[in-house]
């Protein structure tokens, strides 16, 4: 019927008529959700609407509907008195939310009076996940004005006066809110489930919902649920922690495509990465492309880049805490998937139901021709040479519930990268050239619960950081065909090992002390060197082996005074010795807030850092040939002290302004001295007689910046938009002559809009535009070709690959009169990423298309000194990425 009436009409009319049926379709299909629409979606209308929370039981509202038109411009209060007329129900208003109960409700019993004073309780326990039982990290419980926030372990304390029943409210972002009056006849346990929340209201790609302005103390912290890493746009669909991190206001993120973070003007190596407690020390996968962190296997992420909490040392700029999954203890799941770069597999269960459970995440590198073509593109360009690169991790967690005070957890990460190629020599010999890095860790803890008021954990911690090169020449002919008639290989790496022990104690509702100890030893080896040769040089090996060992202990208070002062206050001191040298560091540590209004607080901290390791760099791209070395009598400790000042504005319970400025002194930053690099100190030419303590210099830094946060919290549409003011200053002694110069990570503005849009609860597009401005760069003036190799009367012989790689030779001796003489063009680009679930029963499925700088920008990644057709000297651009699209797809069951 359609059809023909549409074969006799003009096309003004077939438009006319489209629009006035789907016009109506649309119109019906609202009257009628409106007419028939129960309480429970008016409330979700509401919430993605108005960004307002509601506290609710479902089963009392499953067969109440609102039939009453909606007057939707009126305010918050006259549509709930408008929805809930004639249902029996009343509203009120607990904190930021709006409480849905029946309009007969008991009152609570009066505060006692007199001089009798009231007595106070303890409720406390732990808040997991409804349905796999897995704990919850950084929750928020509060009753009235008194908070508690679960620690790692999901444990929480709150003490507060006597009274005949309490109204208590957890919220964490992921999670719908729990609401729950309970009587209160004394102290008493209270272990809560929250449900994982569907609804748009918690898709959120900002901090914790929920999070007020007076919640906290501490400046410069921020909580990421694997959430918001999932729904992030990333680099060929691989979801990235640290990538991720590098859209928050403060944090320059490392050259174009680099996993790399720079914090508040610190270098890379400052940055302490935890991965269920224990540090990694080459967080990269392909040479700094993708992180080694897998965010299949993530809980929370915990970021600190401002008022520091006791508990953390040994680095001056950031602490990044990854809590690995527990693992389902009811049912099992798992999920496979596959993308551009790499498969994935995910396995959880009960080992014992409710008692015990395991977890098991791993990923693998596909197209390892493709990527070592890429890789070796990115170093130089050899044609005709086979490279191949490639990776894999393992994550696996066990844990098991002893009892309601006891729980055991073993967890540990296995990672490896591989990168070598090979080509022909000449007529009788061929070349191959190999790098492997590799990362493994592992923790045993157990956490036990002394009583209500105190809980510990106490760990035995593995890291171990492993980096080879080799470099061999091997027979084509005769005889020797397939023999090793050169071999040159280098090997480094740390060991560390730490037992620790910390105390969570809640002696009162205004007091949250932490303390504990920490004993660390850590072994390096360096400058290991194997050589193999037919020539004059002859066979040499080497291999420098020391061990340093920290002691330290800290304590915090969190102490609320009154009602508008929230203080943290303590220390860390650490003991520091290396071959029979001693070091005593005290780091003091003080964080304050303090509520101006209901909705503003101002925020301040303190912050003294020490870092007794340090990474020997000269190119800034995060390659495995990076050096980590410790802090001696000849290069002392690294130090660092940081002032923040703060204020925080919620507009309501959705939208959030932060702005944080601060300035950070930065003394004993060392790098290389001018002329000296990786090779310079590890060639087997040169180990005997060049030590890697001598090619080192010091110098001092400072850094202030101006950060700016807007975000949005809850509704269909969340995200938020971030400016961040820097400047970074580096001088040394014995370098640029002295004179300050800016380093190579040093951005005077950048600009991150993130943001996600919920068509509906399984259809999400994702967005993130960033711009910053140019870094950077110490080019030359002038050059000549070169003659040899660094004047080694190596001129005859083949340079390899490998020593490309490791900056050893160039084209050109070059001439530079100053550093950061250049500063690059500004960067930016537009990430997309469309997310849709399919299935709903036994099999889902999630079918992820992106892409990475969708208007084909191309982006200063270096600059190379060239000679140009005239015989001048020119710079040419370097850009990895114009335009880079993805496709990934996930099955879980």
């Amino acid at each position: 019927m359609l059809r023909q009436i549409f074969r006799f009409a003009n096309k003004p009319f077939q438009v006319g008529l489209c629009g006035l049926l789907i016009g109506s379709l649309l119109t019906g299909t609202k009257t009628r959700a409106q007419s028939e629409q129960t309480l429970e979606d008016f409330l979700k209308t509401l919430n993605q609407k108005r960004g307002t929370y509601f506290l609710y039981d479902e089963k009392l509202l499953k067969t109440i509907r609102v039939t009453a038109p909606i007057p939707w411009k009126a305010d918050t209060r006259t549509l709930l008195e408008s929805a809930l007329s004639g249902t029996g129900l009343t509203f009120r208003r607990v904190d930021d939310c709006y409480l849905i109960e029946p309009a007969a409700r008991p009152l609570p019993r009066p505060q006692p009076t007199g001089q009798t004073p009231a007595r106070r309780f303890t409720i406390s326990g732990f808040v997991r996940e409804k349905g796999s039982r897995e704990q919850v990290n950084g929750a928020t419980v509060y009753v009235d004005k008194t908070v508690a926030t679960t620690n790692p372990y999901g444990y929480y304390s709150l003490t507060i006066a006597e009274r005949d029943t309490v109204e208590l409210v957890v919220s964490m972002v992921g999670y719908r809110r729990f609401y729950r009056r309970l009587p209160l006849p004394g102290s008493t346990s209270l272990d809560i489930e929250l449900t994982s929340n569907t609804l748009l209201d918690e898709v959120v790609l900002t901090n914790t919902a929920g999070a007020r302005a007076f919640s906290s103390s501490q400046t410069g912290q921020l909580t990421l649920p694997a959430l918001q890493i999932r729904n992030t746009p990333a680099l060929l669909g691989e979801k990235d922690v640290l990538k991720t991190l590098q859209f928050v206001a403060g944090i320059q993120p490392g050259l174009s495509g680099q996993v790399g973070l720079h914090v508040r003007g610190g270098g890379a190596d400052q940055n302490l990465l935890l991965l269920d407690e224990a540090p990694v020390y080459n967080a990269n996968h392909l040479f700094g492309f993708f992180s080694a962190f897998n965010a299949d296997a993530l809980q929370t992420v915990t970021l600190q880049k401002g008022g520091f909490s006791s508990r953390y040392g040994g680095r001056l700029s950031s602490v990044v805490d990854m809590t690995m999954r527990e693992g389902n203890k009811q049912q099992w799941h798992g999920a496979v998937g596959t993308g551009i770069v790499a498969s994935r597999l995910l396995l959880e269960g009960p080992l014992i139901r409710e008692k015990a459970s395991f977890l098991l995440a791993a990923r693998r590198s596909n197209l390892s021709p493709v990527l070592g073509d890429f890789v070796a593109s990115v170093i130089d360009d050899y044609t005709g040479t086979a490279w191949r690169a490639n990776f894999y991790d393992i994550n696996a967690k066990m844990n098991f519930d002893l009892n309601r005070r006891n729980k055991l957890y073993l967890s540990g990460y296995f990672g490896r990268n591989y990168f070598g190629g090979g080509d022909s020599l000449n007529r009788s010999q061929r070349w191959v050239n190999v790098l492997t890095w590799q990362n493994q860790t592992g923790n045993l803890r157990w956490n036990h619960l002394f009583s209500e008021k105190l809980f510990s954990n106490t760990a035995l911690v593995f890291s171990r950081y492993n980096f080879e090169t080799h470099r061999k020449n091997i027979s084509t002919e005769g005889e020797t065909s397939g023999q090793v008639t050169d071999l040159w290989r280098y090997f480094d790496g740390i060991t560390d090992l730490t037992l620790k022990t910390d105390f969570d104690y809640f002696p009162s509702a205004n007091h949250h002390l932490q303390f504990g100890l920490i004993n660390t030893v850590r072994s390096y080896r360096l400058n290991g060197v194997q050589v193999v040769t037919l020539s004059a040089l002859g066979n040499q090996s080497g291999l420098e082996k020391t061990e340093s060992v920290e002691t330290a202990a800290y304590a915090e208070d969190h102490w609320t005074l009154g009602k508008r002062i929230k203080l943290s206050a303590g220390g860390h001191i650490t003991q520091y010795r290396i071959r029979q040298k001693a070091f005593l560091r005290a780091e003091p540590r003080v964080s304050a807030a303090v509520q101006i209004r209901e909705k503003q607080a101002v925020r301040a901290s303190f912050s003294d850092m020490n870092q007794f390791i340090h990474l020997l760099s000269n190119t800034g791209l995060g390659l495995p040939t990076d050096l980590w070395v410790p802090a001696t009598d000849l290069i002392k400790p690294q130090r660092s002290r940081q002032v923040v000042l703060g204020f925080i504005h919620d507009f309501n319970p959705r939208w959030q302004l932060t702005v944080e400025g601060y300035r950070k002194w930065m003394r004993h930053v060392i790098s290389y001295q001018e002329g000296a690099d990786f090779i310079g100190i590890t060639s087997a030419v040169r180990a005997s007689e060049i030590s890697w303590e001598r090619n080192i210099t010091a110098g001092n830094g400072q850094a202030s910046g101006l950060e700016t946060t807007l975000q949005s919290r809850s509704g269909r549409l969340t995200g938020s938009l971030n400016y961040t003011w820097s400047v970074t200053r580096w001088q040394f002694p014995e370098l640029n002559n002295g004179n300050a110069f800016y380093p190579l990570h040093d951005r005077r503005h950048s600009v991150s809009v993130t943001g996600l849009y919920a068509f509906s609860p399984r259809l999400r597009l994702s967005a993130a535009w960033t711009f910053s401005s140019g870094n950077p760069f110490s080019v030359p003036v002038s050059g000549v070709p070169s003659f040899g190799h660094l004047g080694l009367g190596k001129a005859d012989l083949v340079i390899t690959p490998t020593e490309q790689l490791f900056g050893t030779e160039s084209p050109l001796v070059q001439v530079r009169t100053s550093f950061s003489n250049f500063r690059a063009e500004a960067n930016h680009r537009l990430d997309l990423n469309l997310q849709a679930d399919l299935g709903r029963r036994r099999f889902k499925h999630r079918v992820e298309v992106g892409a990475v700088n969708a208007y084909g920008r191309r982006n200063p990644f270096s600059y190379n000194l060239m000679i140009n057709p005239a015989g001048q000297l020119s710079l040419r651009r370097v850009a990895l990425f114009t335009f880079v699209p993805s496709l990934n797809y996930l099955i879980s069951f």
